[in-house]
């Protein structure tokens, strides 16, 4: 009986002591129509496995207060299966200082309409300092990325150290290196960010750095992000992005713009994001805006996007919707007009189930 209770007693201390979570999703799409006027094309019933490349299928994490670690497994179509696996561990050696080994993401202020579109962040693979005491907050990333070698067996010679050098080598090597800093009170939150990526995209020296500002006015959540690339040793881009969001009863606005100025284009600075430069000496401006209308058990929507006004393939979509639910299940079906050049009409429709 003695042993029963200290086998429910250890029980319980492990159970207070971490807290172990599991998600995982299933997300499908498909395509009711397609209209394209680029051959007149015609299409209808087409259905695709919904793997998104940023965010994880399934996960794993276990938490304690000084110690934690997760994994989260990536898709990106049923083809690929597992695309990518990411692990973390970490952990506090004191109360305001967190230490996290493997994979690290942050940036300065993101929007919440695509969840994608801010150039400020990152995401890779390597040790992280966090300190977060009295409303000051700063993470210095070292971020050299996964080594292709098993340290202390069968080690192999493709090892990616941020900090490297050899006989020969006019100055050592590092690798990314990703420092943010900022300050939380009444009057909101401000923050900086330095970003030095190395070589990148036959362009040398590649860096990074902005400042950005965030707050609630009454209703209105708000952020203004300002950022500068180099390159070469060369002012390369600026970019601006402004965010605002508000709800007035069962109504949601939410607006995005982005805008700035190549001399001589950062490649690698804010690709694939909404609004990046194109070619030298160009001004470049995008935005995206949603708004939605809650009506208790279903939320029609109207999204829309200017990939780059200035572009001389100007893209635009203009896309209403609905979403839903269906039990566990939820739904999202929506008529997308896209126009470059030439319209396409598509009727894309999501389907997930999250547990």
């Amino acid at each position: 009986m003695k042993k029963i209770i200290g086998i429910l007693l250890a029980g319980a201390l492990v159970t207070s002591a971490f807290a172990a979570d599991v998600n995982a999703k299933v997300n499908l799409l498909g395509s009711l129509f397609n209209f394209s006027a680029d051959g007149n094309k015609v299409g209808a019933l087409a259905i695709a496995e919904g793997g998104q490349g940023w965010n994880p299928s399934f996960e794993m994490s276990v938490n304690g207060d000084v110690a934690g670690a997760s994994m989260k497994f990536f898709d990106a179509g049923a083809t690929k299966a597992v695309s990518n696996v990411n692990y973390s561990i970490w952990f506090k050696p004191f109360d305001m200082l967190k230490v996290t080994v493997g994979n690290f993401s942050t940036n300065l202020n993101q929007e919440t309409i695509d969840y994608s579109n801010t150039a400020t962040g990152i995401d890779s693979n390597g040790i992280a300092l966090s300190l977060n005491a009295s409303g000051f907050f700063a993470d210095a990333f070292f971020a050299p990325g996964w080594s292709d070698a098993n340290f202390g067996w069968n080690r192999t010679n493709n090892a990616k150290y941020w900090f490297s050098t050899k006989e020969g080598d006019e100055k050592a090597k590092i690798g990314e290196l990703y420092l943010r800093a900022g300050y939380s009170a009444d009057f909101g939150t401000i923050s900086a960010y330095y970003n030095y990526v190395g070589e990148q995209a036959s362009q040398k020296d590649v860096m990074d750095f902005g400042i950005g500002y965030k707050n609630t006015f009454g209703s209105v959540e708000m952020f203004v992000n300002a950022i500068a690339g180099m390159h070469d040793n060369k002012m390369g881009t600026i970019r601006g992005e402004l965010f605002a969001k508000t709800n007035i009863d069962a109504l949601g606005l939410a607006a995005f713009v982005v805008g700035g100025y190549a001399m001589d284009p950062v490649k690698e600075l804010a690709k694939d994001k909404l609004a990046n430069a194109d070619k030298a000496d160009a001004a470049f401006v995008g935005a995206t805006a949603k708004v939605t209308y809650n009506l208790g058990s279903v939320t029609p929507y109207l999204y829309l996007k200017g990939n780059n006004f200035l572009a001389d393939a100007f893209q635009l979509v203009i896309k209403p919707g609905l979403t839903g639910n269906v039990g566990s299940m939820s739904w999202d079906l929506a008529v997308e007009f896209t126009a470059q050049e030439k319209i396409v009409i598509d009727v894309p429709v999501v389907f997930t189930v999250a547990w």
